[in-house]
């Protein structure tokens, strides 16, 4: 018979549960990788009067942060594309040094990101992978990666069937993983409607969630709308079919159809066209909408539209997107960045956006993002200097590394 799982306790300045109020001398109680009390220090000692006690001292506990969307695979990039002129431009540039990159260079790239986000308090991240031949060799993470398998026929509108062989081979044979995985279809510049069909079918076969970047740049609504710029001239110097470049803003044409089920992640939405808005706004609670606040920035992008999703009620989350934008993949930089851009958002529902949003966002509300009973022991331990401000307001305020545990385990760095 194995011995019974020992319960442990862990005692912060203030404990920031995500799901109300924070908790002057809280803490929590685990059991295993579970969460099975949280609450102030004087009842937790009571209700588990046998528990191993540890006093983390003068730190905010929270839930591990959850980075909403990433490409792990371009963290060797770090510094090395700018984001003046044309976005079409850089994508030019990235795709340069993509072909000059074999195998071992992206494994190196993936594990080192890995290594950064755990570093920085995320627990989850969703990761697009590009390259799913990269799979069998990846480097184990402590993280939880909600592996999204990019897909994209920009070259050929003829093979999306074929495009997606590789996507079930992926999910039959990719066997467990300690996150999960995901679909993404990439844009609606390289990919086409039947591509986007079929995606939505297979995210709905294998009960995956799926994402897709949209409305992310001022060219992609000019070739839509307009049929011309810089991307619709790239894009039809390499063999890509124009012929849906017909008037629709992209947001139109993959929601107003609809090509995307229900619960699909749309990343950026940086540009709202003519009856966006009022389409947006009947769908409100069909989709997530992930932001970027630091990739925003890098490509001088037009105000995010922040009042409008919050009016709409469409669930906001953040993320680094990837160091080919980004200078670091450190979400409490981005939170910050994203409070410096709006000063009048709360930073309570600051801090959700990195938290419980996503989790919702992947089917996992109620397990991950929030230190509730019957949460995923992922948690982080936050040093508090105290003084003036609100919890998540001092929180918010770190620039050091945090304490990690992932399911009750002590992640050393």
């Amino acid at each position: 018979m194995s011995a019974p799982v020992a319960t442990r306790l862990y005692r912060g300045r203030c404990l920031l549960p995500m799901t109300g109020s924070a908790i002057d001398d809280g803490g929590l109680a685990v059991r295993g990788s579970e969460v099975i009390s949280v609450g102030s220090w004087r009842e937790l000692t009571t209700e588990h009067f046998g528990a191993v006690k540890e006093d983390l001292g003068e730190v905010i506990i929270m839930p591990g942060l959850i980075n909403a969307h990433c490409h792990l695979d371009y963290t060797i990039m770090r510094g090395a594309l700018f984001g003046d002129g044309a976005f079409s431009a850089w994508i030019q540039r990235l795709n340069a040094m993509r072909r000059s990159l074999d195998q071992s260079d992206y494994l190196d790239s993936i594990a080192l990101g890995l290594s950064e986000l755990q570093k920085w308090g995320c627990t989850t991240v969703l990761n697009i992978e590009s390259f799913p031949e990269l799979f069998p060799f990846l480097p184990e993470s402590r993280i939880r990666v909600w592996w999204f398998l990019e897909v994209m026929d920009v070259r050929s509108r003829l093979n999306s069937a074929e495009a997606l062989a590789g996507a079930i081979h992926f999910f039959e044979k990719a066997g467990e993983s300690r996150g999960g995985f995901g679909i993404s279809p990439h844009a609606p510049y390289t990919v086409s409607r039947d591509l986007y069909e079929l995606s939505a079918l297979y995210a709905y076969k294998y009960r995956i969630p799926l994402c897709t970047h949209l409305a992310e740049s001022m060219e992609e609504t000019e070739m839509f709308v307009r049929g011309e710029g810089p991307l619709y001239e790239f894009l039809r110097s390499i063999g890509r079919q124009m012929d849906d470049c017909r008037g629709l803003t992209p947001i139109r044409m993959l929601l107003g159809s609809p090509l995307l089920p229900k619960g699909s992640i749309l990343v950026h939405m940086n540009h709202l066209g003519a009856g966006d808005r009022e389409l947006l706004k009947a769908l409100a609670g069909h989709y997530h909408v992930v932001h970027c606040p630091r990739t925003h920035a890098f490509f001088h992008r037009e105000p995010f539209e922040l009042r409008f999703f919050q009016e709409s009620r469409i669930p906001l989350l953040l993320g680094t997107d990837s160091l080919a934008s980004n200078e670091d993949l450190n979400m409490f930089a981005e939170m910050r960045a994203m409070s410096d851009a709006f000063p009048e958002l709360d930073p309570a529902e600051l801090m959700l956006m990195a938290t419980k949003n996503p989790a919702a966002a992947i089917g996992r509300a109620g397990r991950l993002g929030e230190l509730s009973p019957g949460t995923i022991a992922d948690f982080i331990a936050v040093r508090d200097q105290g003084g003036v401000g609100s919890p998540c307001e001092r929180a918010l305020a770190n620039t050091l590394p945090p304490q990690v545990w992932i399911s009750g385990h002590h992640e050393e760095v």
